[in-house]
């Protein structure tokens, strides 16, 4: 008798446990095309910008990149249930930040330091690209 109740308990926790899964993924935020648009531009910037460095160029492509990112951190915040996503764009405006802040200092900055911070937020673009990419789609 105790173990068939010890094994009911066990079955009635785990199942508590699989709704409170469902439940979360209906309340996880939905696709949202215009935060992949962004997150895409920033990936892309980034992208044609590591080959602007040690050139003039380079200041448009930091100051999108930047731009972009705090517009990105901005738009995900206002969408309910956005947690994680709000918590990358977060960290992906404070790595744009500091290239920004490095070429706003007015010191030189090495074309090391730049295609290193460019593949940085490339890299994190593209990681963000696929988990936003993969948010589930609201049925039309």
């Amino acid at each position: 008798m105790k173990k068939l109740a010890l094994v009911s308990l066990v079955v009635l926790l785990s199942g508590c446990a699989s709704i409170n899964t469902i439940i979360d993924a209906y309340r996880m935020a939905k696709f949202d095309s215009n935060e992949y648009s962004l997150v895409n531009q920033i990936h892309t910037q980034a992208q044609v910008g590591v080959s602007k460095c040690g050139t003039k160029e380079v200041l448009a492509y930091v100051d999108t990149v930047y731009v972009k990112s705090i517009e990105l951190r901005n738009y995900s915040a206002s969408i309910p249930h956005n947690n994680e996503t709000v918590t990358m764009t977060t960290e992906l405006a404070a790595i744009t930040k500091g290239l920004k802040d490095r070429y706003d200092s007015g010191d030189e900055v090495s074309k090391k330091y730049c295609e290193l911070k460019f593949n940085n937020i490339e890299n994190s673009s593209g990681t963000m690209k696929t988990v936003i990419g993969a948010k589930p789609r609201l049925a039309v």
